[in-house]
């Protein structure tokens, strides 16, 4: 008799300013799954909303969704990166429809996409953050002088902009004047009608992937890998993706002392926003140690981005990762159902 594959429906595309970087993630992840034995769709959420199934004209969501059914996948491998796919809302409906799905779960991911809440959280669990505060698309434009005026009475230029609910360094700008702040905030304000402004921490960019899966025993920090971009002023969409624009080393050249506090700084704050399965946190280290800036549930997942890079300085090749994160997230679904 022969055993049945388990079938993985990996979503990729999306809505959001990363829908390119997602098919790409998407892409990768379809063919370790193959080669590893798995039985995979490729399910592509168009720019305009609509689902693409394979040798199925575009659906409507409404649509998908019977469609999904039908295919009965064993678990949906969210590969989308950004809002409308890393912030809760996917991982929200496959939980109504009772459908196993990787990485962390609804309300996880939607703390750890906001950059407002989820420093909140970051520094009541005694991580060190970059100081900041809000401006609403409303408070610019009653008085942007003003505003402009506080940012570098407080803070000093250069200073980082940042629409909140961004990725892949989508809506953030580093102005290093008056005239540019102004410009870039007449940008960014626009992506999400609030912006974060914060203070500007010169130093060393370096990132922490963390390994949370049941085959891994809890929640495990891969090592360190240093960012220095060759061009760009910081670890931009450009550096992110544009091959030879940036040196990525893993190990970090940063001593085993402070490797081991930005190591522990991802997992605790890993651990605080409550997120499962995987992720990847990001900090600048000054003078004074690692500062932290963002988690992503959903890094980006070509075979040369920077979570499989530290995931195969410790041994684990793409494709056995990819697997990894499927089984956990069957795994955690069965788990869950048993304790309800």
């Amino acid at each position: 008799m022969t055993r049945k594959k388990t079938r993985i429906a990996v979503f990729m595309g999306g809505v959001s300013l990363e829908h390119e970087v997602s098919l790409r993630s998407g892409q990768g992840v379809m063919q370790a799954l193959t080669a590893s034995g798995y039985d995979v769709t490729g399910v592509t959420l168009l720019k305009d909303g609509r689902w693409r199934f394979p040798d199925v004209e575009p659906l409507s969501p409404a649509e998908a969704l019977g469609h999904l059914m039908r295919l009965s996948p064993d678990c949906v491998f969210i590969a989308l990166h950004g809002p409308n796919g890393e912030d809760g809302r996917i991982q929200g409906l496959f939980d109504c429809i009772g459908l196993p799905y990787t990485g962390s779960g609804c309300a996880a991911s939607a703390l750890a996409i906001d950059k407002v809440r989820a420093k909140a959280v970051a520094t009541t669990a005694g991580i060190r953050t970059a100081p900041h505060f809000i401006v609403s698309h409303q408070m610019w434009k009653n008085d942007h002088t003003a505003i402009a005026h506080q940012v570098m009475d407080k803070m000093g230029l250069p200073t980082v902009i940042k629409a909140p609910s961004q990725g892949s360094s989508c809506g953030m700008a580093i102005p290093q004047n008056e005239h540019d702040f102004v410009r870039d905030m007449n940008e960014v304000i626009t992506l999400e009608d609030v912006a974060m402004i914060e203070a500007y921490v010169q130093g060393l960019e370096v990132t922490c992937s963390v390994l949370d899966t049941f085959e891994t025993h809890g929640c495990r920090a891969l090592p360190v890998t240093e960012i220095r971009p060759n061009t760009s002023a910081f670890f931009d969409y450009y550096s992110k993706y544009t091959p030879g624009a940036s040196a990525e080393i893993t190990p970090a050249r940063i001593g085993a002392h402070l490797a081991h506090a930005v190591q522990e700084a991802a997992v605790n704050t890993h651990n605080a926003l409550g997120c499962t399965g995987w992720g990847r946190s990001d900090f600048i280290i000054d003078d004074n140690g690692p500062v932290w800036l963002e988690t992503n549930t959903v890094p980006g997942l070509t075979e040369t981005s920077l979570f499989p890079q530290a995931a195969a300085v410790e041994g684990i090749s793409y494709n056995e990762l990819i697997a990894l994160l499927v089984e956990d997230g069957i795994q955690r679904w069965h788990y869950r159902r048993q304790k309800d």
